[in-house]
């Protein structure tokens, strides 16, 4: 291996991603004015496809934020005052479980935590429990969850998870942090009866950061009617009076708007059963190589993200090294997140990786390994 980098830095981390081409070509056509009618019309071309990416019949909001905002989005909305009896459930399993709850502490709510350790994640009874224990203590506004935890690459099975907690607590709102997993990983809104699912642009969708995105059910602009202090920005009712004339009450970001759009028609046209099993087989071969490489996943097999792999170190192997001779080869990869760092590494596998694009980035580090 030559020890020149390649002239086009490749990325391998948990997001953003490599964008296509054609996606960030989109992003250089001429302004137009916001308040436009090609403006207009983009956006109802693109509210059609984001409600067919996400499986729902309801709208799906657009805003220029991190997927964080959104987090702020949901509390505001969603969970009414203490005094008004409002109370959140957050269920924490990584870096992002912990990010929401302290989220819905700043907005002054009364939150209750429920937490299980990194790498193990929460299935169906586990949730379940959480939930019974919660209401044992009053009723419950809202359960928040990350679908797929991007600091340790573990993913809930959403499905029965999210059918146990509307079983419990039937008039609780469900919100679900997908930022690293809507487009990778099999996800029904409407099916699953998902009150938000919110997620960005700069992971499995393959845009530039700087969007994004929820599918909100009714029930939730019902809440948000009773809710006060909900702000302007992130109010929903307020996003809602825009949306149904095709606009946002802010000015949009049109330039990713028009990459989002290139990206969902690639997304649709693979078709999303495609683009689902795509990305699992993404993971088994990091999961095979890193076998034979002498790397042990840190999440069992049953509860793998399909978009993250997180690989715990082998012995004499130092991380930062590693990834810094990818790095000048032109792949990067990320470290450890937070206490992990330098005990393991991370491997992002989303968007328009392919399994040859893997192969690449095995090829660096094996010459590195010994």
């Amino acid at each position: 291996m030559n020890d020149v980098a390649d002239s086009r830095q490749r990325l391998y981390i948990p997001g953003p991603v490599d964008v296509p081409a054609d996606a960030l070509a989109a992003q250089t056509e001429p302004m137009v004015g916001h308040r436009s009618v090609e403006m207009d019309q983009l956006f109802a071309r693109v509210q059609d496809k984001l409600r067919q990416a996400f499986c729902t019949r309801s709208r799906v909001y657009v805003v220029a934020c991190s997927g964080s905002g959104l987090h702020e989005a949901c509390i505001r909305n969603g969970v009414r005052d203490p005094e008004d009896g409002g109370r959140v459930l957050c269920l924490v399993n990584g870096a992002f479980g912990q990010r929401w709850y302290e989220v819905a502490q700043g907005c002054g709510k009364e939150v209750v935590k429920a937490e299980r350790p990194w790498f193990q994640g929460f299935n169906a009874y586990q949730a379940g429990q959480a939930v019974r224990a919660a209401l044992a203590q009053g009723p419950l506004d809202a359960v928040c969850l990350v679908h797929n935890e991007t600091s340790t690459g573990v993913m809930a099975p959403l499905g029965p998870v999210a059918a146990t907690i509307r079983g419990f607590a039937p008039d609780a709102l469900l919100f679900v942090d997908a930022v690293s997993s809507l487009g990778g990983a099999e996800i029904r809104v409407d099916d699953w009866g998902l009150d938000v699912c919110l997620t960005s642009s700069q992971k499995a969708l393959a845009v530039p950061p700087g969007l994004a995105l929820a599918a909100v059910s009714d029930r939730v602009l019902e809440r948000a009617a009773q809710v006060k202090g909900r702000g302007w920005y992130f109010d929903f009712l307020n996003l809602e009076k825009y949306l149904v004339r095709s606009t946002t009450p802010a000015t949009p970001a049109i330039s990713l708007i028009r990459a989002l759009e290139v990206q969902l028609d690639r997304m649709l046209a693979e078709g999303l059963e495609a683009r689902w099993q795509r990305h699992q087989a993404l993971c088994d071969h990091t999961r095979a190589w890193a076998d034979n490489a002498g790397f042990r996943p840190c999440v069992p097999w049953t509860r793998a993200s399909p978009t993250v792999s997180t690989l715990g170190n082998r012995p004499g192997n130092d991380i930062a090294r590693m990834l810094a001779y990818a790095k000048r080869h032109g792949r990067e990869i990320s470290d450890g997140y937070g206490p992990q760092k330098g005990q393991s590494f991370r491997i992002g596998h989303m968007g328009e990786t392919t399994l040859p694009d893997l192969d690449c980035l095995f090829a660096v580090l094996e010459d590195y390994l010994p």
